[in-house]
Parts: structure tokens; C-alpha cells; sequence
């Protein structure tokens, strides 16, 4: 999908209310269980390695420990106590958990990071709290999030001030005992993702991410910042090669985006993506597995996006948790279950994915005279919802999960639409279809190129309103036509008012129509959308 996406934003949101329905795709629930009067908010796995698989939940009052061996029957085991907070996160290394929470204790008994032996479950799950050691010894009392991996635990957001409430690193080599060994200073960290000696953090307020070579874990280097669509990260994760970023940020109407970080001196947005039947509310938390994408998101749901192809990310799963903030799916289990958590309701999700590549459609668009790439020129696959427009080189990327014969048609203001009928879309495979479009002779004003005439709302349901713009020009015919050139209805002065004409499309089909409107001075084409 072309990152220059405005109008397909706009559509998608005039979408939602009718999409917001839908059923599920591709997310299969299993079984659901619900921790009574708590909140939830992160959950991670754990396999003991014989047989045994725990999902451990981050609840209102702690860490809740279910036995999901059985995914049909999940058991709460118990709850580990815990300061009181809406925010408790939690990720496993080996045989123990480690957890934090915006909370604070004021008995001074549950600060810091929890640390949690699950080498005795399911009988039991001894547990103490770390508040720092060193010369950051009693410091610890809060953190947002946590991060593993290998011999090290990460403690992004944190509350020592004079450490800039960064990322804390504790090398965890004895778990039961982490030793202080350095930290990231620059920023507040909201999330953060590890990967060899590299971290990237999500430096929500600074709206961007930030990479650092951690090779000296005592002595963090930045390599690189990159702002995000949204201006507020809140996390990351590397895809499986390692050559791309996909990150969140935490705002009403702001993308996922994908960014090539194989250079980090010339780091790239490649695409964004807005879920399609909620798009005003933004993914929480991206996991990435086998290049998908699973998208704890608000709106209540999980999305499932191919991004085998990370300039061209496409939808190909949903699975709606409830009415409030889907916050956290884990993908990570052995068996392929998803586990997740719905923060009000608190119930928690075990989910069976079918991870279903999508149908990948790609090309460019020209003029056909010139051979100039043609800029926001639309592409419709007709008969799903699915649009797209070209980019300032001229090329789309776009795309469906349901294999087919497709009727594919490409519009754009002044130029004569066309169709491609019978184009075959097969899953996980690239189907390239140019489109060289030629110039409507009516169509553009031949002195400046530029419309004399606007149109609204656009798109419309009952009433279109035609206004003239730089002066005040009569029109002499007006026609709507289809996209594929075809006469629907013609109107002439006798018909409308000449200089602020209204139109009813109330009888039209939904979909897309042209609007040839001959004045004197030229002939516009306007293109318009029908809900």
C-alpha cells in the first residue's frame, strides 16, 4: 500500500460504522476466561518443557498464572499479589518471569521488578521484588514496561529521574538476583525491543525511536532516531530478517508504519496501516512472527497483517475481544495459540490462527502520452472495499486476503478511466497490473490545467453540490458517468440552477461515478464516491 494514503484514510473511516460488525477472519476462538473485578493489561508465555503451558497475565492486583495445556479449558491457577495498578507487563527468560507496574506500594514491599520462579508450577510460584542494587540500590520503585533477552532484563520507563526514566539493564545471569550494569539516559522509554546487542526504544514522548549498539551494556551508543507518523511511539519490533521496524504509536487515527532499517543512516517509511473495520483506533502493541503481524489494537480487536512484503501491508485476519482495548496477544506458543487480554472486561482470549498469506497487487500508473508517473491516481478493486492510491513515483501496492477473479479499474481526475477485467489474485502471490492512462480531451482546462469546479460532500449518500471556483463560471451540461465511461444521467440549465447547481445521486448504487461538467471556458471531470 502506498504510504501516501490521505483519501484512502478518509474512506476507510466513512467505513468503519458499516465494517465495524464483521465477522471473524482467520482468528478462531478457543476458549475465553475472565479474572473477576480486575483489569488486564500484558500477558507472556511459558512452557516448562513437559507439556505444560502457562499463560501469565498482567492483572489489576498482580500476576495471574493460568494453565492453558488444555486451551479449551484454561484454569486459573492463582495470583501472585501486587501493587494496585491497571499497568502490570511481564515477559518470561528461561525459567523466570519479570514483571513491573506503574503502581506504587506505599508499605514499600511491592516496588521495583517482581521476579518469579516458575520452575515449581502449577503447585506454586515463589516471588520477591527487585528495587535496585548498586549504585541505583532502593531506587527502583515503578516502571511502564519490561524487556528480555538473554542474560539481560530491560526496564524501560522507569522512575529515576537521574537515570532520565529511560531503560534500566540488569544483567540476569543469577535471575534470582539482577545486578545493575547500565542504562539508556536520553529519553523516557515507553517500550523497548532487543535483538542481539542492539535495542531500539520507543521514546513516546519524543515521538520517535531510538537505536543503540549495547554491546557495553554499561555504555549504551545511539546509532539512530527516526520520528514516527503519530509523533508518539509506543513500541516496537523487528521483523524476522531483521531488516524492518514495524512501530505504533498510541494515538487516535495514526498508523502502524513499516520503516527499512537495514541502513540506519538512511532509514525509510516503507507503508502505514490502519486496521480496516476500526481504522480510527490505532494498534496498541505490534508482535511480529513468521513476517505477520499480530495487532493487539483499540476498538477491542486483534488483526492478523501479511507483511511478507513490508511496503505493501495487508490485512488478512480479525478477531473482535469486547468494547474497550485489546492490550496485549502473545503469538509466541509453541502449539501457534494467540493469548490475549481485553483491559475492562477482563477476560483473556485464547485464540488458533490460520496465517493465510494475502493476494499482492502491484504496478504503476503513467500518462499514456508522456509516459509520466501519474501521482494520486485510484485504484479500485471492484467489488470489495479495497482502494488505493498511486504514489509520487507513480506506483501502488495494495492487496486482499480472499484468492479470485478481480475487476480492476483505475481512476484520476482529467484522465479516461480503465478497467482490467479477469485479473486472477492468488495468495501469497504478486500479480502486477500497469495502468496508462490517457487524457480526457474535455477534461482539463486548457489554459491553466486547473478545475473550474468543485464538488461536496465528497463521497456523498443523497445530494451532491457543485460550486464554481476561481470566479464565478457558468455551467452549460453536467453528466455522471461510470467508471467505465458509461451515461447514467445528463442535466443542462433548463434542469439545475447554472451557477450553484444540487444534484440528488439518491438513486445511484453505491460506488464511484465521474461528474463531466461543460462550462464555456472548458469541459471538468470530476470523480465522486456514492455510500
Amino acid at each position: 500500500m502506498s504510504i501516501f494514503n490521505a483519501s484512502k484514510i478518509f474512506l476507510l473511516l466513512l467505513l468503519s460504522i458499516q465494517l465495524k460488525a464483521q465477522s471473524p477472519r482467520n482468528l478462531n476462538l478457543i476458549s475465553t476466561i475472565n479474572i473477576p473485578g480486575q483489569q488486564l493489561a500484558g500477558c507472556w508465555h511459558y512452557e516448562d518443557g513437559t507439556g505444560k503451558a502457562y499463560a501469565l497475565i498482567g492483572a489489576q492486583r498482580g500476576i495471574v498464572i493460568l494453565d492453558i495445556t488444555i486451551p479449551s479449558n484454561p484454569v486459573n491457577l492463582f495470583q501472585l499479589p501486587g501493587v494496585n495498578s491497571i499497568w502490570h507487563e511481564i515477559k518470561v527468560q528461561g525459567d523466570f518471569a519479570f514483571a513491573v507496574s506503574e503502581g506504587v506500594d506505599t508499605a514499600v514491599v511491592k516496588n521495583g521488578m517482581q521476579i518469579i520462579d516458575l520452575r515449581f508450577l502449577p503447585d506454586s510460584a515463589p516471588t520477591k521484588f527487585y528495587q535496585g542494587d548498586g549504585s541505583i540500590e532502593n531506587q527502583l520503585v515503578k516502571a511502564h514496561t519490561i524487556t528480555t533477552s538473554g542474560n539481560y532484563v530491560y526496564i524501560n520507563g522507569h522512575n529515576i529521574s537521574s537515570l532520565g526514566s529511560g531503560v534500566l539493564i540488569c544483567d540476569i545471569s543469577d535471575p534470582w538476583n539482577p545486578h545493575f550494569v547500565g542504562a539508556v539516559t536520553n529519553n523516557y522509554c515507553h517500550d523497548s525491543f532487543v535483538r542481539g546487542d542492539t535495542l531500539w526504544t520507543s521514546d513516546i514522548q519524543a515521538g520517535q525511536f531510538s537505536v543503540y549498539n549495547i554491546s557495553n551494556r554499561a555504555n549504551p551508543q545511539l546509532l539512530a532516531t527516526q520520528p514516527t507518523p503519530g509523533d508518539f511511539n509506543h513500541n516496537t519490533w523487528l521483523s524476522d530478517d531483521s531488516k524492518t521496524l514495524f512501530t505504533t504509536d498510541e494515538r487516535i487515527n495514526e498508523p502502524l508504519a513499516s520503516f527499512d532499517v537495514s541502513d540506519l543512516s538512511n532509514i525509510t517509511l516503507l507503508d502505514e496501516y490502519l486496521t480496516s473495520n476500526m481504522p480510527a483506533s490505532e494498534v496498541h502493541n505490534v508482535r511480529v512472527l513468521n513476517d505477520f503481524l499480530i495487532n493487539p489494537s483499540y476498538g477491542s480487536q486483534i488483526t492478523l497483517v501479511d507483511a511478507a512484503r513490508p511496503a505493501n501491508l495487508i490485512e488478512v485476519g480479525n478477531f473482535t475481544t469486547g468494547s474497550s482495548l485489546c492490550w496485549d496477544a502473545d503469538p509466541y506458543y509453541s502449539s501457534g495459540l494467540i493469548v490475549a487480554t481485553e483491559k475492562n472486561s477482563g477476560n483473556v482470549f485464547v485464540l488458533q490462527p490460520s496465517y493465510i498469506r494475502a493476494c499482492y497487487l502491484e504496478g504503476s500508473v503513467t500518462d499514456s502520452s508522456t509516459g509520466i508517473p501519474l501521482v494520486g491516481a485510484t485504484i479500485i478493486i471492484n467489488g470489495t472495499s479495497v482502494t488505493e492510491n498511486s504514489n509520487s513515483s507513480g506506483e501502488y501496492k495494495t492487496g486482499l486476503p480472499d484468492a479470485g477473479s478481480y475487476t480492476i479499474t483505475c481512476v484520476k481526475n482529467g484522465y479516461n478511466p480503465k478497467t482490467i477485467t479477469g485479473v486472477s489474485l492468488n495468495n501469497g502471490i504478486l500479480t502486477v497490473r500497469d495502468f496508462q492512462l490517457s487524457l480526457v480531451g474535455i477534461g482539463i482546462n486548457e489554459m491553466e490545467g486547473e478545475n473550474l469546479f468543485e464538488l461536496y460532500p465528497n463521497p456523498a449518500t443523497d445530494l451532491i453540490r457543485i460550486n464554481s471556483i476561481a470566479g464565478n463560471h457558468e455551467f452549460s451540461t453536467m453528466e455522471i458517468k461510470s467508471v467505465t465511461g458509461a451515461l447514467i444521467s445528463k442535466y443542462t440549465q433548463s434542469d439545475l440552477n447554472p451557477f450553484a447547481p444540487d444534484i440528488s445521486i439518491s438513486d445511484l448504487s453505491p460506488g464511484f461515478y465521474f461528474l463531466v461538467i461543460t462550462s464555456k471556458e472548458s469541459k471538468t471531470v470530476l470523480k465522486f464516491q456514492k455510500l
